[in-house]
């Protein structure tokens, strides 16, 4: 009862704390989301604010540009049509008596002007005119006229090219903005006075003053002097607080898929302590009750003595073996190699004292093998512990995972480039989708088969391992329902002299 009592207290204690875990990790996220979401919807705001503020201070600038424009074109036409008469009469005085020659001389000075008469006081029949030749496409004309100290001078003048004439006196001061490039002044007739918002920007109409009142000065600001592009304040938030939020979601991601590692990985754990202790459990339930019943029994007899001890020696390997994975996995999970003791190994003399020192652990699980070995394996450079381990894992994983047909081969070959070890077996197989994750720590694959086996999923781990600091690789083939074959494949080491170790009686041999 109270075994029982203990175990749902630590189920509950487990799920309790993977609850707090995840409460930990994700009320932290809720509230940055949240915050963001605020911090987003207020930079929208101040967003509009600003872009609404940049278009008023855009309309402003057309319509200030427009109105100075206009004005300075009003006083440069104005001093240009005040000169034309000044000249006049400055030219008068110097003349006793003003010709038509005179007149045309004065008019080709200003050629705004289209036509003149001057009609002197002294004899109205004696005026003169003069005319020059118009361009095309300018049917609007003025008239003006002033007196003189000896008569009267009244012209005709084309006001489009007089503002044409005056227009370089015009000078507008950029908007002093995000961006320097000043408004696009342009000249336009019966234009619509005020201000007007189109597509591509701000446009305001300011009309001239008297006699040139049919004219107006067009001021266009484009949207890119405030709201346009990258420069839109509402655009660079919604990037910003889009960036914030991804960010946010990408790390949400990451710590649940690190939680639920974690509560994979303190899944396995348990499992595996749970594993070991029942594995261990039962070589030492086996051991006490042989050396009980040796110490107790006087009248057993010789045969049954031996038996008894047989079963003693081949529990006490088995147990061996499980302390040697249990303290691998606590190196791995300390991240501590062991350090291996390279000597020089006879593989053929290597797997003949592993196979025949486990076989009677392996026939006591109702398993025939069989042994290949080639002819002459040259000596290796290998830990010979290391290595046994890595093929008593392969040897073990085959019989937790074989079927019905309980056969398995172990094989020892050599090539030019390598030394091979392989272990096949008649069992349930592997699927292809597992292949490449069955080296990784506490994985199993996930068929209904391998979940009723006990195991953790560190003993190929521990294999790969060992044959990789070997400087060597595993290559495994397998088929669900068929079998599978792990191969060691170390680099052959070669050496001087070539020794031939006796061969079994028959190859392959059966144990």
């Amino acid at each position: 009862m109270s075994l029982r009592f203990l175990a749902r207290l630590r189920a509950s204690l487990t799920r309790s704390e993977r609850s707090t875990g995840a409460r930990n990790v994700l009320l932290p996220l809720l509230i940055i989301s949240v915050a963001l979401g605020g911090l987003a919807w207020r930079s929208w705001q101040l967003s509009r604010q600003m872009e609404h503020g940049a278009n008023t201070l855009a309309m402003q600038y057309a319509g200030y540009a427009a109105d100075v424009t206009a004005r300075q074109l009003d006083s440069a036409a104005g001093n240009e049509l005040f000169k034309v008469s000044e000249e006049w009469q400055q030219l008068e005085r110097g003349l006793s008596k003003p010709a038509a020659g005179a007149l045309q001389s004065w008019m080709a000075g200003h050629d705004w002007i289209v036509g003149a008469i001057y009609v002197p006081d002294a004899d109205p029949a004696s005026a003169i005119f003069a005319s020059s030749i118009a361009p095309p496409g300018h049917d609007a004309r003025l008239q003006r006229e002033f007196y003189t100290s000896s008569g009267l001078v009244r012209y005709t003048y084309d006001p489009a090219r007089l503002l044409a004439h005056v227009r370089s006196a015009v000078r507008v001061p950029p908007l002093q903005a995000r961006s320097q490039a000043k408004a696009q002044i342009d000249l336009v007739l019966n234009g619509h006075a005020g201000a007007s918002r189109t597509a591509d920007g701000f446009a305001f109409v300011a009309p001239l003053a008297p006699p040139l009142d049919a004219y107006g000065m067009r001021a266009f600001v484009p949207n890119a002097a405030g709201t346009e592009g990258w420069e839109n304040a509402r655009r660079i938030s919604a990037f910003v607080c889009l960036i914030a939020v991804l960010l946010t979601a990408l790390g949400a991601y990451l710590a649940l898929r690190g939680m639920r590692k974690e509560a994979e990985t303190m899944k396995l754990r348990g499992a595996l302590i749970a594993n070991v202790s029942h594995e261990l459990r039962t070589p030492l339930s086996m051991i006490r009750l042989g050396a009980e019943t040796l110490k107790r029994s006087n009248k057993l007899s010789e045969k049954q003595r031996t038996e008894i001890e047989d079963s003693i020696l081949r529990e006490v390997l088995h147990l061996s073996h499980l302390v040697e994975n249990v303290l691998d996995v606590a190196r791995m999970q300390h991240r501590q190699a062991k350090a291996l003791a390279f000597a020089p190994v006879y593989p053929r003399e290597l797997v003949t004292s592993v196979m025949t020192t486990y076989e009677s652990w392996i026939r006591s699980r109702g398993f025939d093998v069989t042994v290949e070995i080639d002819d002459l394996i040259d000596e290796q450079l290998w830990d010979r512990d290391a290595v046994s381990r890595a093929l008593l894992n392969l040897i073990d994983n085959a019989m937790k995972y074989s079927g019905d047909v309980k056969l398995l081969h172990v094989a020892l070959k050599q090539t030019d480039e390598h030394v091979v070890i392989e272990v096949r077996d008649c069992g349930i197989g592997i699927d292809a989708a597992d292949l490449q994750r069955i080296f990784d720590p506490y994985y199993r694959a996930q068929f209904s088969d391998t979940q009723t086996r006990r195991g953790a999923g560190l003993g190929l781990t521990l294999v790969q391992q060992i044959v990789v600091s070997h400087g060597g690789r595993i290559e495994v083939d397998s088929k669900t329902g068929v079998g599978s074959t792990f191969r060691m494949i170390f680099p052959r080491g070669r050496t001087e002299t070539q020794q031939a170790v006796p061969r079994f009686a028959h190859a392959p041999q059966a144990f």
